[in-house]
């Protein structure tokens, strides 16, 4: 075919389609005119249908049969029509009469397949296309003011829409006013009607009471109620759109109530509803079944019907109803209900077996056929998490002689049952040695925790193993559940010589840690450092791992250097200089290092397990080498005679071995500050995390208290339930995310085995409040959210609290804390012996008192030394501030050599003998090293306050507590008459002119001298302010002259101590209190703008100054 016929016939279709087109949309338009034009006729002839039903049934008839006429008309016959392309090309031949046929010409010769062979034809198509290339043949088809109709049929198609979507149930009222109204619509009411008459309704239903008269002009109609014993109440009922109808709707039907209705002289019957109680639950019992490898017995508790159990576990549920029933039916939120096995009339039970969380709903039916509202309760999969150890005896390092006993006590903590827990400890190299200790582990249980604590203890006698100085025993814990293994830390027991006693007695605790004795600790972190890596393989990757091994082997082979280094070091100096034994050490060194240069090829391969055997030998020989170094210092000392070179040589060793030793910590120490800082920024980051946690938990519980208090509309209180809902799952998921990354911390030594325990239970508390307001909310019962939120809260401030205290800025006030504790006991046994010194005569008995207090004073020193050792370890687990672990250690050291508890019971031991003078002495030996305790404590305190707020917040304290003590050692010095005045209240002249006694005058000396020390200590911290330090100055002349003026047996002194330096002590700590809330206040007003803004408010504040500047304008 001729391409440019092809061309033509394709511009008559376009042209055929726009006609079509045109004449639809005229169609439509006018059908949807007319069809909302019949919809509106329809509302406006309503009356007509009651009062004149055959005029309603011929003005709609007619109505309807005019809009078909113009729907067929104007749209389906046009549609029907299809002209053929030659009457399309007459009619624009009609409209083109210059054309002279040579369109319909074309169309007619193209039409027939010999005709286009006629040579004539070509130029007769180009001819015509071309005539009609000269005008739109589709504007010219189309209808006239087709743009017009186009527009109508788009406004009328919007305007059906509109009313369909927005008016839509009044048409659906009206009509189904009509249909209502069908049945009756043929004859007239003869009495007064009402609906519903006798009825029973569940209670708190709404009844709709509708009242129809005939008559139709009524124009009111009135409904009187009687309830319980109130009097008949009339109330107006409403009219509604039929005549002659009214209504009243009765909410909240509780309980049988009586009505009857007037309308005008008609009065109906007396009926009666009858309100009926759906059945409840009353009790739900739920009893849990666990898997047989949990090992658990089955628990029953009867609850708020919620399920907290691990996977597998079958739950049995009995549901005791408040009514009798005729069925009971359970269902998984996903499934279909189900009958449940009914006991007896009010007794249900139903089973199934926990997989995943999920909810089920409880269905009870009475003998009425009443039915609650399902209620719904919730199914939580609680995780199977790993034992965790916790080692409470000894917990720590120790270094035995050879005959003691040692006790090992651990204590496990499991969630559903624990089926091992094994000791595993090695003596130097030699096989392992597993012991049972799960027959003989104490179970204990919380009221409120679902966690179980396993407690057990064995006794190491060291002498039946055939230890021997410089060997060492290692041991750990394993616990294992029915699915999870957890392993405790590895510690170790260093066995040491007894004449290391006799040294210690010697040095006097004052001598210098051991140039040997830091090399034996760098391997025994080797070995460490490769048995938790082994350990933790399992959980970490391949490259992590290999990552690992090779640093260990670098460090290895560093060590392994620095010995080789020391033995050659060590042989040249024995040959030089004749040293008795430095042969052995030449040979437990090169041992060592041997023992090392195995060990690195393993480590770098990869083979963990095979390189502790040469690490474990090493270690030994290093032990070996540290005893054989004591024992030389030991006979060296204990010489008279000996040389100065040998003196010269064996402090140059020293010095050897701490040069290298120094050399080794440098390349740990960069390491181990950066781990801490990692853990350190990580507990801020749970902190600040749970304070947000804490925040947005209180603003979702005032939230849940409002929408509690209001009455807001159904759909609008279920939009805020299921925003309430969101917000507490986002808080639930945050909570948990941050336990998993609390466990990671804990594992990776972040807090203290003690302080980790403390922490999960903690968290495990919140979380458990936090999942019971989320029930609540999903339960749409906002009340007991917000109380069960409210518990939540505190949970996670408790956590809060935890974490901080854990964090460094806790470690102030824990030292704090301590130095009070010694102050107090050194204060109370200085008390004592006074009042011993004051027993006449000597040999008079001891009173039973004394022996009590001192009795009660040994017990607290006890708990003091256990809380130093506590804080002296927390404070190893910190890089800052440096040599506050070393300090807390000295002093741990020191107050083991002195004793004070054993003194203290010696003391009481004398008291009871009526031996005072021993007492005495013992009791004066336990008051110095108390205080002596409490000074380094103070030079530790001192040494925490890093920052200027820190600073004066610990002068604040420091003079607020010497101060405390004046005013309690004035209110005790008193005549009876003044003490009762308040501290700071003159009390003028003394009336009774009674003098001071000895020991009190004694006292006062005492207290003076001991808050002049404290005071002096403090001035460092002021020394950036100048008008503190000039009434720092002020107040420290006023106190000192009072100290030397001070002078005893004359009370008269009591005013002058309250003139000059009791108030003007008030007034420096006045002023220090001002100084820290305005530092506070400044540091506040820096650091706001680092603040992080909500997104929101940030766009508000950001078009609000946008806006200004316009204006501005």
């Amino acid at each position: 075919m001729n391409y440019k016929y092809r061309k033509l016939e394709d511009s008559l279709a376009a042209g055929l389609a726009a006609w079509r087109r045109s004449r639809g949309q005229r169609g439509a338009g006018l059908a949807l005119l007319g069809l909302l034009a019949l919809a509106g006729l329809a509302l406006l002839v309503r009356p007509l249908y009651h009062q004149a039903t055959i005029w309603w049934w011929l003005v709609m008839g007619l109505s309807t049969l005019a809009w078909l006429a113009l729907l067929l008309q104007y749209l389906i016959l046009p549609l029907r029509r299809r002209p053929t392309l030659m009457q399309v090309a007459r009619r624009l031949e009609e409209m083109n009469p210059d054309w002279e046929d040579r369109l319909t010409t074309a169309v007619e010769f193209g039409a027939r397949a010999g005709d286009r062979e006629n040579p004539l034809w070509d130029r007769l198509v180009e001819d015509a296309a071309a005539q009609a290339a000269r005008v739109n043949l589709s504007a010219q088809l189309q209808l006239r003011f087709a743009v017009w109709w186009r527009a109508l049929a788009l406004a009328a198609a919007a305007l059906v829409t509109l009313l369909f979507l927005r008016f839509a149930d009044l048409y659906q009222s009206q009509g189904l006013h009509y249909f209502d109204g069908s049945g009756t619509a043929g004859r007239e009411l003869e009495a007064l009607q009402v609906e519903p008459g006798d009825a029973r309704v569940p209670a708190g239903e709404t009844v709709e009471v509708i009242a129809a008269t005939p008559e139709h002009d009524a124009a009111g109609a009135t409904i009187y109620l009687e309830q319980g014993r109130e009097q008949w109440q009339p109330f107006a009922m409403n009219a509604t759109t039929r005549l002659g109808t009214f209504n009243y709707q009765l909410y909240d039907v509780l309980d049988t109530l009586r009505y009857y209705v007037r309308v005008g002289e008609e009065i109906s019957p007396i009926f009666t509803i009858i309100a009926l109680a759906a059945p409840e639950v009353k009790t739900l019992r739920v009893t849990y079944i666990y898997p047989r490898e949990i090992a658990r017995p089955p628990k029953t508790e009867e609850s708020s019907g919620d399920v907290y159990a691990p996977a597998g576990t079958e739950v049995q549920i009995e549901v005791t109803a408040t009514q009798a029933l005729a069925r009971a039916e359970w269902k998984m939120s996903d499934g279909s209900f189900t009958e449940m096995t009914l006991r007896s009339d009010t007794l249900a039970t139903a089973g199934f077996t926990v997989a995943q969380d999920d909810s089920y709903l409880l269905r009870l039916t009475n003998r009425d056929g009443l039915s609650n509202k399902p209620v719904e309760y919730f199914i939580h999969v609680t995780p199977d998490e790993p034992p965790h150890i916790t080692l409470t005896r000894p917990g720590r390092d120790l270094r035995p002689t050879m005959l003691e006993e040692v006790t090992l006590e651990a204590s496990v903590r499991e969630d559903f049952g624990l089926q091992q827990l094994t000791l595993i400890y090695t003596h130097n190299n030699q096989p392992s040695v597993r012991v049972d200790l799960l027959p003989q582990a104490a179970r204990s249980q919380k009221p409120e925790a679902t966690a179980v604590e396993y407690t057990a203890a064995t006794v190491l006698y060291l002498e039946d193993l055939e230890v021997r100085p410089g060997d060492f025993i290692s041991y750990y814990y394993e616990a294992r559940d029915a699915r999870q293994m957890a392993t405790s830390d590895l510690y170790f027991f260093e066995i040491r010589p007894f004449e290391e006693e006799f040294y210690r007695a010697l040095s006097q605790g004052g001598g210098s840690a051991q140039p040997g004795s830091g090399l034996a600790i760098s391997q025994k972190e080797i070995i460490t450092a490769t048995w938790k890596l082994l350990q933790r393989r399992p959980a970490i990757t391949a490259e992590e791992y290999n990552r690992g091994s090779a640093a260990l082997a670098e460090t290895q082979a560093g060590l392994q250097e620095s010995i080789e280094q020391m033995a050659t070091n060590a042989a040249t100096r024995g040959r030089f200089t004749g040293e008795s034994g430095a042969g052995k050490m030449t040979v437990y060194f090169s041992q060592a290092a041997e023992a090392m240069q195995r060990a690195v090829p393993l480590l770098q391969a990869g083979n963990l397990s095979e390189a502790l055997t040469p690490e474990r030998e090493a270690y030994r020989f290093l032990l070996q080498a540290e005893v054989e170094l004591r024992r030389r210092e030991i006979m060296q000392g204990a010489g008279t005679s000996s040389s100065f070179t040998q003196l010269q040589s064996r402090e140059e060793l020293a010095q050897l071995f701490k040069d290298e030793l120094d050399k080794i910590q440098s390349k740990y120490e960069t390491q181990q500050q950066q781990q801490q800082q990692e853990l350190q920024s990580g507990l801020t980051e749970a902190q600040q995390k749970v304070r947000e946690l804490a925040q947005r938990q209180e603003r979702l519980v005032e939230l849940n208290r409002q929408l509690s208090r209001e009455s807001a509309l159904p759909q609008e209180r279920r939009r805020q339930l299921e925003r309430l809902r969101r917000e507490q799952e986002q808080i639930n998921r945050e909570l948990q995310n941050l336990s998993r990354q609390m466990r990671q911390l804990s594992n990776a030594g972040a807090a203290g085995e003690r302080q980790e325990t403390r922490l999960l239970e903690s968290m495990e508390q919140a979380t458990q409040d936090l999942q019971r307001s989320l029930d609540n909310l999903r339960r749409e019962d906002p009340a007991h959210a917000a109380a069960d939120g409210d518990r939540a809260v505190e949970s996670l401030r408790r956590l809060q609290d935890r974490l901080q205290r854990q964090h460094s800025g806790s470690l102030r006030e824990q030292v704090k804390t301590l130095r009070d504790e010694f102050q107090q006991l050194a204060e109370q046994q200085g008390r004592l012996s006074a009042a011993l010194e004051q027993q006449r005569p000597p040999s008079a008995p001891a009173p039973p008192q004394w022996q009590r207090e001192q009795e009660s004073l040994r017990g607290q020193s006890e708990q003091a030394l256990e809380e130093l050792r506590h804080l002296q370890e927390s404070a190893a687990d910190r890089p800052q501030p440096a040599g506050l672990a070393r300090d807390l250690r000295n002093l741990m050291n020191e107050l083991e050599q002195r004793r004070v508890p054993e003194r203290m019971a010696q003391a009481g031991q004398a008291l009871a003998q009526n031996d005072l003078e021993r007492a005495l002495a013992e009791q004066n030996e336990a008051r110095q090293a108390l205080q002596r305790a409490e000074k380094a404590l103070q030079r530790s305190l001192t040494q925490l306050a890093s920052n200027p707020e820190e600073q004066l917040d610990l002068a604040l304290q420091e003079t607020q507590r010497v101060r405390r003590g004046l005013e309690q050692q004035m209110t005790e010095s008193r005549p009876p008459a003044e003490a009762a005045l308040p501290p700071g209240q003159n009390p003028g002249s003394t009336a009774s002119g009674e003098r001071l006694l000895p020991q009190e005058v004694e006292r006062w000396q005492q207290q003076l001298w001991s808050g002049a020390r404290h005071l002096e200590e403090i001035g460092q911290f002021l020394r950036g302010d100048t008008a503190l330090v000039d009434d720092y100055s002020r107040l420290m002349q006023n106190y000192r002259g009072v100290l030397r003026s001070f002078q005893g047996g004359d009370p008269q002194r009591l005013e002058e101590v309250e003139r000059r330096l009791m108030e003007p002590m008030r007034r420096f700590e006045a002023e220090l209190a001002g100084r820290l809330a305005a530092l506070q206040l400044r540091e506040r007003l820096l650091t706001i703008r680092d603040e992080r803004v909500p997104p929101q408010y940030r766009k508000m504040v950001e078009e609000y100054f946008r806006k200004l500047a316009k204006g501005g304008n």
